[in-house]
């Protein structure tokens, strides 16, 4: 709560966060009319983000209508509790479907890459479609990027908010941060819009929300969840903390991000999509860490992980945690393992070898000629794995998996040693949890109220619940959510 406040700068708009959702807002809020500013912690010769390591790839909505069905229904647990509001999913739906036009407003051109919902049994599925950005997330953020400097919109780089000022009644003033070692007090006469990230690497924050720890994150490690006491400060309420965009990753023990696994081989953004993606000519299972199947390996990419959550209660232990891609020669000699378009790799964070033996070298990757070999380096009980070979390369022969019902022509026997087995931990791309938000984008109190003169978009407080809609959810909100946030917080009346 603020009282005869200094301020040292003021504005109309403060735009905590420069990601895509932070970039959005702020050129919205600038083409309505109003000044505004973005605060960044990061520095301007450091800045990287969740968004600028992402495929690049977004929804946007072919129907309104269906797509907002297909949000309620994926949203829902019954008739009276939902994981976010109809009204909210609605208008999710309803700027989604101008998202590819409002892109190419600014003079990029997409390509459609893929159509239909991850959850294809549920209505409304086929409203959704996924394109990809030249450049892929590097290249989003580079367009986002030079449409700010266009604007003219200034960004303070190396500059963290720290707090929210508030009057006695609770409506947002401005944002106190620090830049270097000063403290200043930014009013913001119109709204503050909080888009700073999620909490991917708060480990005291993934232990006490998330379903299991660890889990693991291939975003920007300095998404570590700074905004999340400044709007609870506040008072603003809390959803979806223990949702996550997530299903495995591999975590080497001495690089600080997750790698996204490339269980196929495949070379290339838009293979990855494309229904030559589908088959795969190399063949791997994935194992509990006891060496027993649990799962179909063509799983869905944003959920899988919950199924990796699984608790045993007697013998108290994760057993899936860590689990283990298990691979032959013919993957092994396909390239590198993780996607390349994807996380550190896009930036060539970490230099994968090639042929993967220096990550063999280190440990990571571990070999064995026979499968009992491979089970006694994992100190997995033999029998166990030598069943689990036994019984999927036969059901290979017979293409038929009556324990995981794996599609036929992805049943490739594993028969080429020696063979390979990587640790897989649960995490991806990012977290969903944050404040609550309206179907204004307004961050709301615990009464449901909006705090005053608050917005929020991205990450931050996402309106995607347990389930993910599909492949670009979240940059699909960044651009949905940020534009209505920007649209509301410029038709604010100036407060003095």
């Amino acid at each position: 709560m603020a009282r005869n406040i200094k301020w040292d700068f003021q504005t109309e708009v403060v735009v905590v966060g420069f990601g895509a959702a932070g970039a959005v807002a702020a050129m919205t809020v600038r083409d309505a009319g109003p000044q505004v500013i973005i605060v960044e912690k990061q520095t301007k010769e450091g800045h990287l983000t969740t968004s600028h390591m992402s495929a690049g790839i977004f929804i946007s909505v072919n129907n309104a209508s269906a797509a907002a069905a297909y949000m309620e229904q994926i949203n829902k647990v019954n008739d009276h509790l939902h994981w976010t509001d109809p009204a909210t999913s609605r208008v999710w739906a309803e700027y989604a479907s101008h998202n590819r036009e409002w892109i190419e407003h600014l003079g990029s051109r997409v390509k459609l890459i893929a159509q239909g919902g991850e959850h294809r049994h549920v209505t409304g599925y086929d409203s959704i479609e996924l394109y990809g950005f030249p450049g892929m997330g590097r290249g989003l953020m580079r367009c986002l990027k030079r449409q700010v400097a266009a604007r003219e919109i200034a960004v303070q780089y190396g500059t963290r908010a720290v707090a929210l000022l508030t009057d006695p009644e609770g409506t947002v003033l401005g944002v106190r941060v620090q830049h270097q070692d000063k403290t200043l007090n930014m009013r913001a006469t119109k709204a503050v819009i909080m888009a700073p990230g999620g909490f991917e690497f708060n480990e005291e924050m993934k232990l006490n929300y998330l379903k299991v720890y660890p889990t693991y994150f291939a975003g920007s490690p300095a998404n570590t969840g700074d905004g999340h006491s400044m709007v609870q400060a506040a008072g603003a309420s809390l959803w979806h903390m223990n949702c996550c965009s997530a299903s495995w990753v591999i975590k080497a023990p001495d690089f600080p991000i997750g790698f996204g696994p490339d269980f196929k081989g495949v070379k290339g953004f838009n293979q990855w999509f494309s229904k030559v993606a589908q088959g795969t000519d190399c063949a791997y299972i994935i194992t509990d860490k006891y060496g027993r199947r649990y799962t179909n390996e063509e799983f869905k990419r944003h959920t899988v992980y919950y199924e990796m959550a699984h608790f045993d209660s007697q013998n108290l232990d994760y057993p899936r945690v860590p689990s283990y891609w298990i691979f032959d020669s013919r993957r092994m000699a396909a390239g590198p393992l993780p996607l390349m378009f994807y996380g550190p790799m896009l930036f060539r964070l970490y230099p994968w070898s090639r042929d993967n033996r220096e990550e063999m070298k280190k440990g990571w990757i571990v070999e064995g000629a026979t499968p009992e070999e491979l089970a006694t380096k994992l100190k997995m009980p033999v029998s166990a794995l030598e069943k689990t070979f036994s019984d999927y390369n036969r059901y290979c022969q017979q293409k038929e998996d009556p324990e995981f019902q794996r599609p036929p022509r992805h049943l490739i026997a594993l028969d080429r040693p020696p063979f390979y087995a990587i640790a897989l931990w649960p995490g991806s791309a990012n977290t969903q949890g944050g404040p609550r938000r309206n179907h204004r984008a307004q961050i709301v109190n615990a009464a449901g109220e909006p705090i005053p003169r608050l917005y929020g978009a991205g990450e931050f407080g996402s309106i995607y619940g347990m389930l993910y809609p599909a492949g670009g959810g979240n940059l699909a909100e960044c651009i949905a959510f940020g534009r209505l946030a920007g649209e509301n917080a410029a038709r604010e009346n100036a407060h003095f």
